[in-house]
């Protein structure tokens, strides 16, 4: 049965990821996430992000002025105390950080809110592009929803080449752990599997497509309930659909 959504995780996923949760919530985490496929797979982004960046930036050395104005400042008599400010918006994130942790903990959380946003402002960019091109660059294919799941939306996302493309979908109902959503790409009556996707609490997922043909080739999509790891081929109801 799947869990209630006050039960999930999701708001602690990106804490998590830095490890810099209290213990317990730590392992309240880890417990929800390996029973939970839809949190497990929320989760991934999270750590690909920071798993990364560690890495990322080369090493330097600061500026030999960078020195001299920080020893300029420690030697700079204490202001007095002033009122204590306002609380301000950004206290919540910094809170994550009660504990020591290293200097790119915080840049990986930026880069995770980055991402988060950067989620959000390509499905609103979707939204109103309505399945044009989007500036010419990619082509964006609104998928359908039909009885079975009447509030969902999805976008087809192609590359400009038509080799490459991602499905998002929002709205649709989160599936137990037995099940899965599987996007079905269609050319000439044949159905091929373009991999399945999982749907956190709230009904979001991203897909990368996997096709053995450039998606241009391909004239109809659809999205289908299937077996966890899915199906050779569709099984159970339709929830989305489109034709190009």
């Amino acid at each position: 049965m799947e869990m209630a959504s006050q039960e999930h995780v999701i708001d602690l996923l990106p804490a998590y990821a830095l490890g810099c949760l209290e213990e317990a919530e730590a392992a309240r985490v880890a417990e929800h996430t390996a029973q939970c496929a839809a949190c497990r797979a929320e989760l991934q982004p999270y750590l690909a992000v920071t798993d990364r960046l560690a890495l990322a930036a080369p090493d330097a050395l600061p500026p030999v002025r960078v020195k001299q104005q920080l020893m300029r400042r420690i030697e700079r008599p204490a202001a007095a105390p002033s009122a204590a400010p306002r609380p301000g918006w950004w206290q919540p994130i910094a809170g994550l950080f009660r504990r020591p942790a290293p200097a790119w903990a915080l840049a990986s959380l930026i880069l995770i809110v980055a991402l988060a946003a950067g989620n959000i402002w390509l499905w609103q960019r979707l939204g109103r592009s309505g399945g044009a091109d989007t500036a010419g660059q990619i082509r964006v294919v609104a998928m359908i929803p039909t009885d079975a799941a009447p509030q969902a939306a999805g976008k087809l996302v192609i590359s400009m080449d038509g080799e490459y493309g991602t499905l998002v979908v929002d709205g649709l109902p989160p599936l137990d752990v037995s099940h899965q959503y599987q996007l079905w790409l269609i050319r000439d009556g044949q159905r091929t599997s373009g991999g399945v996707l999982t749907v956190n609490a709230h009904g979001y997922g991203v897909l990368e497509i996997s096709a053995p043909e450039p998606l241009a080739h391909y004239r109809s999509f659809g999205v289908t309930v299937e077996p966890a790891g899915g199906s050779t081929g569709p099984t159970g109801e339709k929830v989305l659909g489109a034709d190009r």
